[in-house]
């Protein structure tokens, strides 16, 4: 019934069923949300790999969590929490593919230690086109503010879903309708700056037009002219909370720099004894301690920013939450789990 506070029980496909465990961390839905959780895996997926952003530990990923599943079998709530880590790593793998690391430049690294060159790099050893985070820093920062912009606007639409389903036109069209267009109207005015005249004049046409609309409606609530005009001028000064919005999507090219340049540290240091007996011994030692560092710093600071990025940035724009999760009677062993034999 309308007043009946009923539980959660939440249902998704294998893609975004492992995702469900980082949605109740936050809260379950309460009873006017959507379930966010398929757009939560999509880009929790995605942002993880591109922070974490090396293939060689993509696949070392992707390998133990599959054999550690078939070999132990873990119980539901396990399993999803290494499925879900297992799809991160292959959102890894493909990261770490663009950007041309592979346990950073290890294959670079040990041609030249055993070639006895020091000119081979991972741009001339792979056979396709990369973006090096180092030297295309700035081309990144880009690419990374735009995915920020894409994920903001798809929790924005989530709120005019809601606010439509509630039968709440105005808010749908006037509170997130007007500002996902004056958003999408600066992106177009930004990107005209560096590709074409043309795009700055019809951004600026679809920004100015949005702001006199959010003028003329934002303080509708207010009460005389002079309260509704305030109120519509001063619900443009949100623009500046949602232009730092977009300047947190910078952690996707800090952390993936920062994965990379460590791998290529250590693997530095795992080369600087020359080719000896005790220089071999002392490259396999520091790579293998080395990179089981960064794995465990980076994978670490990717899966909380990348947190981050959902509880602040996309779940501000739309989620409530609040929900209590169903949790249904059945027995509930302390140390044992009781499985039933199918046979």
């Amino acid at each position: 019934d309308a007043g009946d506070d009923a539980p959660v029980k939440l249902k998704n496909n294998k893609f975004a069923e492992p995702a469900q465990g980082i949605l109740t961390m936050y809260s379950p839905p309460g009873k006017g949300d959507l379930d966010p959780t398929p757009l939560l895996a999509f880009f929790f997926y995605f942002f993880f790999g591109m922070m974490f952003s090396d293939a060689g530990y993509g696949i070392l990923m992707v390998i133990v969590i599959g054999i550690v599943l078939k070999a132990f079998k873990p119980d539901k709530k396990m399993r999803n929490n290494l499925k879900l880590f297992q799809y991160c790593g292959i959102s890894t793998t493909v990261w770490g593919l663009i950007f041309g690391s592979i346990f950073g430049d290890a294959p670079a690294s040990l041609y030249n230690y055993f070639a006895g060159t020091t000119d081979m790099t991972m741009a001339k050893l792979l056979p396709w086109p990369t973006l090096d985070p180092q030297k295309d820093a700035l081309m990144l920062m880009v690419i990374s503010i735009a995915f920020g912009l894409v994920h903001i606007l798809v929790g924005m639409g989530c709120k005019f879903v809601v606010c439509f389903r509630e039968k709440d036109y105005a808010a749908a069209f006037f509170d997130t309708g007007l500002w996902m267009l004056l958003l999408v109207g600066l992106a177009v005015l930004a990107a005209g700056l560096a590709l074409a005249p043309v795009l700055v004049t019809v951004g600026a046409i679809i920004a100015i037009a949005c702001a006199v609309g959010l003028v003329l409606t934002q303080g509708r609530g207010k009460k005389g002219i002079v309260g509704k005009a305030v109120g519509g001028l001063a619900s443009l000064y949100s623009v500046t909370s949602y232009i730092s919005d977009l300047l947190s999507y910078s952690r996707l090219l800090a952390l993936g720099l920062t994965t990379g340049v460590m791998a290529q540290v250590f693997n530095m240091l795992a080369t600087m004894m020359g080719k000896s007996v005790v220089g071999f011994i002392f490259m396999v030692v520091i790579f293998i301690v080395g990179h089981l560092i960064n794995i465990g710093l980076n994978a670490l600071g990717s899966y909380v920013h990348t947190m981050r990025l959902q509880y602040v940035e996309m779940f501000s724009k739309f989620y409530e939450g609040g929900g209590k999760e169903f949790e249904p009677f059945s027995l509930q062993s302390k140390y044992i789990k009781i499985q039933e034999d199918n046979k």
